[in-house]
C-alpha cells in the first residue's frame, strides 16, 4: 500500500506540474500577445490620399511657422524633421502626438481643423520622416482613440534629411 500511495502521489504531483506549466505558458503567451497588440508599430497606416490631404493641410495651416520643408521659419516653432523630431516622436503613441497637435496647433487657433485633417497632417509628418503609407491604399486611419493609443511611432533608423523638399520621405 505504501508503494501504491507513492505512485498515486507522484501522478498527482506530475498532473499538478503539467497544469501549472500550461497555465503559466498560457498567461505568458496571452500577456505577450496583449502587449504586442497594445504596442503595434505605426508603419504603413496611412493611405496615399490621406498623405496628399495631409500635405495640403500642412502647407495651409502649418508651413508658415514650421516651414514648407518642415524646417522652421519661425524661431519659436520646432523643426519637424531630423534629430529633434526623432527625439520627440520615437516610440510615442499616435494618440499622444495627435492630442498634442490638435490641442495646440495652429498656434493662433488650436482645434480649428477637423480631427481627420489633424490625422492627415500627422501622417504627412511621419511619411516625410520615413514612415511609409499602406500599399494598396485602402486603409484610412480614423480618429479612433483606442486605435491611436495602440499604435506606436517607429521611425526608420536611416532617414536622409527627412525633408519632403529633398524627397527623402516620399514614397508613392
Amino acid at each position: 500500500m505504501n508503494c501504491s500511495h507513492q505512485v498515486t502521489r507522484k501522478m498527482i504531483l506530475h498532473q499538478i506540474c503539467r497544469t501549472a506549466r500550461f497555465l503559466i505558458t498560457s498567461l505568458l503567451l496571452g500577456s505577450t500577445a496583449a502587449v504586442l497588440a497594445q504596442q503595434r508599430i505605426a508603419t504603413e497606416v496611412f493611405t496615399a490620399d490621406q498623405l496628399r490631404n495631409g500635405e495640403r493641410a500642412y502647407q495651409a495651416s502649418c508651413g508658415g511657422c514650421h516651414g514648407m520643408d518642415l524646417r522652421r521659419t519661425d524661431p519659436e516653432a520646432p523643426d519637424l524633421t531630423g534629430a529633434a523630431f526623432r527625439f520627440g516622436w520615437q516610440g510615442k503613441a499616435l494618440a499622444e502626438r495627435f492630442e498634442k497637435i490638435r490641442g495646440s496647433m495652429p498656434k493662433a487657433a488650436p482645434r480649428s481643423l477637423d480631427d481627420q485633417s489633424y490625422l492627415d497632417i500627422l501622417g504627412y509628418l511621419l511619411q516625410a520622416n520615413g514612415v511609409s503609407a499602406v500599399s494598396g491604399g485602402d486603409v484610412v486611419l480614423r480618429p479612433d482613440p483606442g486605435l491611436l493609443q495602440s499604435l506606436r511611432i517607429e521611425l526608420p533608423l536611416n532617414t536622409q534629411s527627412g525633408s519632403p523638399a529633398a524627397g527623402s520621405g516620399r514614397r508613392r
